[in-house]
């Protein structure tokens, strides 16, 4: 999720901050004989960035609030446990990339434009939210939970794998694979489980899956 809004993100703000430089310097353009300052809907130029960014992070936060929301009801679950320490670690450290990367943008807009900051306003307030979304989340409220239709883990990116349409379950020691019907395969990489409650996290997948119907394998 992180990977796939990220990417869009840096996708369109490569041509908002050549936009930028060109209004905020009023750099001269030889083929439409103008200048930056001159560049014609400008409002709306930057109104519809705004949107694009709006909702490419709308969308992630309401979906890891969620993920977040739903993996703490503990009692929904069979099997129920904090991420490993080393996850943890890798999330503090990507999130804090994150937020550094989305104020720094928001702020350099700041400096080269000073007006038509709906962009920059949007990085900056989205940065704060996902600094707090990790402050809380550290606090053991990520989480990687077993119920009796998926596994789901909710951290700075939310993965679900359904127990619904599966054929064979492959338990290896790094990732868990699982395959489906129309030859759809999903791995699990359970390295954001504690190595002390691996054991008991495949012991749980077993249970929910009907062995009558789908074959599980153990690869060394």
């Amino acid at each position: 999720m992180n990977s796939f809004t990220n990417s869009f993100l840096v996708f369109f703000s490569l041509p908002l901050i050549y936009v930028c430089i060109y209004i905020g310097l009023d750099v001269p353009i030889d083929f439409m004989h103008i200048t930056g300052r001159e560049i014609p809907y400008q409002n709306y130029i930057f109104v519809g960035f705004g949107v694009v960014y709006f909702i490419l992070l709308i969308w992630r936060s309401i979906r890891r609030w969620m993920g977040m929301y739903i993996v703490n009801k503990t009692t929904r679950f069979s099997w129920n446990e904090v991420i490993s320490k080393d996850r943890k670690q890798r999330i503090v450290v990507y999130t804090m990339l994150e937020v550094l990367v989305m104020s720094s943008l928001a702020m350099a807009l700041y400096f080269i434009m000073g007006v038509n900051m709906i962009p920059g306003i949007i990085l900056f307030a989205f940065s704060l939210e996902s600094l707090i979304f990790l402050i809380i989340g550290v606090q053991n409220k990520f989480r990687v939970g077993i119920s009796s239709r998926a596994i789901i883990v909710a951290d700075r990116e939310v993965t679900v794998v359904y127990f619904s349409g599966l054929q064979k379950v492959t338990i290896g020691n790094e990732s868990i694979y699982f395959d489906y019907i129309k030859d759809l395969q999903l791995s699990f990489p359970t390295d954001c489980i504690d190595s002390q409650l691996l054991s008991s996290f495949k012991a749980g997948v077993r249970e929910m899956i009907d062995k009558d119907k789908v074959l599980i394998r153990t690869k060394d």
